[in-house]
């Protein structure tokens, strides 16, 4: 399966709520998604925050904030699997009863022409409702395969993923479902390379949270899989 990452709690609960609060506050800063749609491959029937909204602005400013605070294990998470160079701005869309996003493939490059102009190695959703208040609303990545995975993320959590894999959003069918979406474009512009890094860097966590068991071999093995990262981003750059 291509590169599929879910992050739980990659927001901290406050700004969730901090978000909810402004977007309830104005809610006439909606406008029909349809026109953003930048590569049409399925049906889109949602609403964003207007481009140019100063609240669009501000909800991405904000979040992009908590991911460059490499104090919260979360944001630091992200970074070590994106390997973030550019972070696209993000557009915040609501899908209400009846509303979906079929089936489709990201551009390869998202805003081209504009000053938001980003290389897509990576689409990020980060989750804003609470997955009991809407019915359906599913993030379906690699949905062209018979089992492709499905995922309903807690307020604040996200999915990161490789921009070139087909995914739909599933029809929300009760409520509505909040979500802040972006692309980035990582420092490992080679796909191959860009999961090999994430899975040493799977393999570095399991070695340091079994660390005392086995200090010795814990430090070796520590010292060996940085090496073999620290080469590897060498050459991907």
């Amino acid at each position: 399966m291509p590169y599929v990452y879910p992050i739980p709690n990659l927001l901290p609960q406050e700004l969730v709520a901090e978000i909810n609060n402004r977007i309830q506050s104005e809610p006439d800063a909606w406008v029909d998604a349809r026109h953003a749609v930048e590569r049409r491959k399925g049906a889109k029937s949602n609403q964003e925050l207007a481009a140019d909204s100063d609240l669009r602005m501000q909800i991405s400013d904000a979040i992009t904030t908590v991911l460059r605070d490499y104090q919260r294990r979360e944001s630091l998470l992200f970074t070590f699997l994106a390997a973030p160079s550019k972070i696209g701005k993000f557009r915040v869309s609501k899908t209400g009863k009846g509303g979906s996003h079929g089936d489709h493939m990201d551009s390869n490059v998202m805003s081209r022409g504009t000053a938001e102009e980003v290389r897509a190695d990576l689409s990020m959703t980060i989750f804003l409702s609470d997955p009991e208040s809407y019915e359906g609303g599913e993030l379906v990545i690699d949905s062209d395969m018979t089992f492709a995975p499905s995922f309903k993320m807690p307020a604040g959590g996200a999915v990161l993923y490789a921009t070139n894999s087909i995914h739909r959003v599933n029809r929300v069918t009760a409520g509505e479902r909040l979500a802040a979406i972006t692309w980035i474009e990582s420092e490992i512009a080679d796909a191959f390379m860009r999961q090999m890094n994430a899975d040493l860097l799977q393999c570095l966590n399991a070695v340091s949270q079994n660390a005392e068991q086995n200090p010795q071999l814990s430090t070796f093995l520590t010292l060996k899989l940085e090496k073999i990262r620290s080469n590897l981003q060498k050459r991907a750059r």
